[in-house]
Parts: C-alpha cells; sequence; structure tokens
C-alpha cells in the first residue's frame, strides 16, 4: 500500500510547485521535507501509520484541486488588503520581510522603546 501512497505523493509535489520568494516558509518545500522523512528510501519505504498518511494525502489532494474554490466560488476576487495577486505576492516575499525587519532592527537601536523610556524617568 505504501507504493500507492508513494505515487500519490509524487504526484501531489508535481502539481504543486516552489516559490523562490517565500525560501523558508513556502508550503511546497515543507511538502518535500515531509514527503523526504515519510519515504526516506523512495518507493521501497515503508509508511508506519497508513492511516495518517491516507488523511494527510486527502487533504492535499483537495488543496491542489482547489476543490473548496470550485464547491465554493469567490463573489468577489478583492481580498480584505485590496491588493491584487501580483502585489501579495511581492509584499510575503522573504526578501522584502527581510529587508523590512532589517529596517526595525535599525529603528528600534536608534529610538528607545517604552521600557527604556520608562527607566530614564527620575522622580523628584
Amino acid at each position: 500500500m505504501s507504493g500507492a501512497s508513494y505515487s500519490s505523493f509524487v504526484k501531489i509535489l508535481e502539481r504543486w510547485p516552489i516559490d523562490k520568494n517565500k525560501k523558508g516558509k513556502d508550503l511546497g518545500e515543507a511538502l518535500r521535507m515531509l514527503f523526504s522523512h515519510n519515504f526516506p528510501l523512495g518507493s521501497s519505504s515503508t509508511v508506519v501509520n497508513q492511516k495518517m498518511m491516507n488523511k494527510q494525502l486527502t487533504a492535499l489532494e483537495a488543496l491542489t484541486s482547489s476543490s473548496s474554490l470550485i464547491n465554493f466560488p469567490r463573489q468577489s476576487t478583492a481580498t480584505f488588503t485590496l491588493l491584487d495577486k501580483e502585489a501579495l505576492s511581492g509584499i510575503t516575499s522573504t526578501e522584502l520581510m527581510g529587508q523590512m525587519t532589517g529596517q526595525a532592527k535599525e529603528e528600534k537601536s536608534t529610538k528607545p522603546g517604552l521600557l527604556q523610556r520608562l527607566k530614564n524617568i527620575r522622580l523628584i
């Protein structure tokens, strides 16, 4: 049965690309790590918990086939941010996030925090 699980998992990985902009935070990358953990010897690996593997495969199949999107289509293409898909992808990239955290660290080092300001207050 693990051979069937292996081929099902491979098909899911083929349909789920890796997003280079989200290195370390990409679901496709995490799926590949899960795959290598579950099948360390490739198709000859034995699955320890076949029931759990079947649940994971069913859930991943539903995600890759967009079954919820097909069954429950959106009324609008707008998001709560009012940004399009490309803009959201750029904002959530790890490169931009790294730049933002770097700026936050610089601002934090130059601007004292609340605790530091409270320590600096001298009561007369």
